[in-house]
């Protein structure tokens, strides 16, 4: 079965969207609720706040850019941003866990997530470049 590259790119727009909505929003107004359900032993709330914002922000960018998915050109520099993000997110994780001896059960959500839009953001990748 062949997979169909525009369907998978329209995939990783909207759950991308559905991540950066949460994730934003949460880091954003409640840092000390997400720190705590996922049991992060560091806390910064005005770093936590800008990375929401950072979040929200990029959640803007990616719904303006929604209507030019069938126009590579325009969206192939914020794919490859979003795959650069994903595998530093995995590298800073492995870090996190070597350096700070931070669990993987603290890290798992974030490592899930990263590695869904990694291996699905690459492919999509590479097939449009062809």
């Amino acid at each position: 079965m062949a997979l169909d590259v525009e369907k998978e790119l329209k995939i990783y727009w909207y759950c991308g969207i559905i991540v950066m909505l949460i994730f934003g929003l949460w880091y954003f107004i409640s840092p000390e609720s997400i720190l705590t359900v996922f049991n992060w032993p560091f806390w910064d709330p005005a770093i936590s706040r800008a990375v929401g914002g950072i979040y929200l922000a990029w959640l803007i960018v990616v719904i303006l850019l929604y209507k030019d998915l069938d126009n590579w050109d325009k969206i192939e520099s914020w794919v490859l941003f979003g795959n650069l993000i994903q595998i530093f997110g995995i590298i800073g994780a492995i870090i996190n866990m070597i350096a700070y001896n931070i669990s993987i059960s603290t890290l798992l959500v974030g490592l899930i997530i990263n590695i869904f839009f990694a291996v699905l953001g690459f492919h999509i990748w590479i097939q449009k470049r062809k």
